[in-house]
């Protein structure tokens, strides 16, 4: 390692933690790499304490010991020749408190989507539910600013009140949480907003290890309501119209190969295009909200699904979507520009040999539908490795706005904004002057 070897790092740390919560053993290591190699410079860490994390950053900080951690499942594959410690934050998974008064959750990083929900169902409340994770981790989807489905009604940011391990050890309580962390969860800082750093950071200024998550109460109005299209130009400008006319708090097209594979059933039985919408609100207006999408779509020229198809649909609806696999892509843009895009995604397949039905093509509407999420699924079809790869950079290059890139997509969008990787080393130079927090990201000039 850059300060000390791999067996002296191995003994401090499991002096902090335990030597069973500590391993250095390649074949446990490879369990967090997508590829399952083996690395062997490595160790991996599970603290069960914020105190405990502390600790660690303090050592790691005295002997120049890089620290990897991942708002992901798996780590980066870069990460498995370096020498350093991996912290994995599974066994930090108490719920502090819930604040059903104010609307608020304080988790601890390692908190599941299914443990959340769990615990908040006999309250009468809900959190978000993810578009496209990951990780099961709810802090870190929200602080890597993940994609909910309900973003058309509700903002993507979820999180806020941070607490934040900084380089020597010391914590940085973001938010109202400055203040007080019993009676305040303000979601901003008072003067000039510090908080904001962590959000989408990949942890390269401070370890998040908790934060206050934004809870929902559970309406007696709430459904699910999918429409069979037979073109998507119909659908997507239903996706952009009915969150501006406040009408829903989910709102998606997915194509026949999307739906397919979320529903776990066969192409055949289902339209070439399908409209996804989440309504949510007091019953009467529940029902007045239904009955004008019913108006709209049949204006549109949509119909209704099948029984068991609606029922599957409120299902899915209702649980994380998970991403498990690296033949995957999402950008955001403005509805008017995805003609545009589709026009280089259509050539790029053309190019590959990849027929265009098998891809599975999920647009949501984002910002009251001021824009929209567009993900693409080629798992199955052989758009896989250098072809996603080569096709987002493509796509940044036109103006797709990928907001949390990383491998090659990184080093090509921070490379056209030299000032913005500037700037993100300086606050890396005060925040982070030994390079222990995650070396290398976003990019290797920071």
């Amino acid at each position: 390692m850059a300060g000390a070897s791999s067996l002296e790092c191995r003994s401090s740390v499991a002096g902090i933690i335990g030597e069973e919560n500590v391993t250095s053993d390649p074949a446990r290591l490879a369990s967090y790499f997508a590829s399952r190699h083996e690395p062997t410079g490595l160790v991996a860490a599970c603290p069960a304490e914020t105190e405990e994390v502390q600790r660690i950053v303090e050592h790691c900080n005295a002997s120049a010991v890089p620290l990897f951690t991942t708002y992901d499942k798996y780590f980066p594959e870069e990460v498995i020749s370096q020498t350093g410690v991996l912290l994995d934050f599974h066994r930090m998974n108490r719920i502090e408190r819930i604040d059903s008064k104010n609307l608020c959750v304080h988790v601890q990083r390692g908190v599941t989507f299914e443990q959340l929900e769990e615990a908040l169902e006999p309250e009468g409340l809900t959190a978000l539910v993810p578009a496209a994770a990951r990780t099961n981790s709810v802090v870190c989807y929200a602080v890597s600013r993940g994609m909910n489905l309900a973003a058309a009604k509700y903002p993507e940011v979820q999180a806020s009140n941070m607490k934040v391990v900084l380089q020597d050890g010391r914590i940085h309580l973001t938010g109202g949480h400055a203040i007080s962390e019993e009676t305040s969860d303000w979601k901003e800082d008072g003067g000039p907003n510090l908080s904001k750093w962590y959000l989408g950071s990949d942890d390269i200024f401070g370890l998040v290890v908790r934060a206050s998550i934004w809870i929902y109460p559970r309406f007696e109005g709430r459904s699910f309501e999918g429409y069979g299209f037979s073109d998507s130009g119909e659908a997507l400008g239903l996706v952009k119209e009915l969150p501006r006319l406040d009408l829903t708090a989910e709102c998606l097209v997915m194509n026949r190969a999307a739906l397919a594979a979320r529903l776990d059933v066969g192409e055949e039985s289902l339209p070439p295009w399908t409209l996804v919408v989440g309504i949510e609100a007091f019953r009467e207006l529940a029902d007045y909200r239904s009955r004008k999408v019913h108006e709209a779509v049949e204006a549109a020229g949509g119909s209704v699904l099948g029984a068991d198809l609606q029922t599957g649909l409120a299902a899915v609806m209702q649980r994380p979507w998970y991403i498990e696999n690296g033949a995957w892509t999402s950008y955001h843009t403005l509805f008017k520009r995805v003609p545009e895009f589709e026009t280089i995604l259509t050539r790029q397949m053309q190019q590959a040999a990849i027929a265009s039905e098998s891809v599975g093509r999920t647009y949501i509407a984002h910002g009251l539908g001021r824009a929209v999420c567009c993900q693409y699924d080629f798992s199955g079809s052989g758009g896989e490795g250098a072809f996603v790869e080569d096709l987002e950079i493509e796509l940044a290059g036109a103006g797709a706005l990928y907001d949390r890139p990383q491998g090659r997509l990184a080093e090509h969008i921070y490379g056209t904004v030299p000032a913005y990787v500037s700037q993100i080393k300086r606050i890396k130079d005060t925040m982070d002057e030994r390079r222990i927090f995650n070396p290398g990201r976003p990019v290797k000039e920071v």
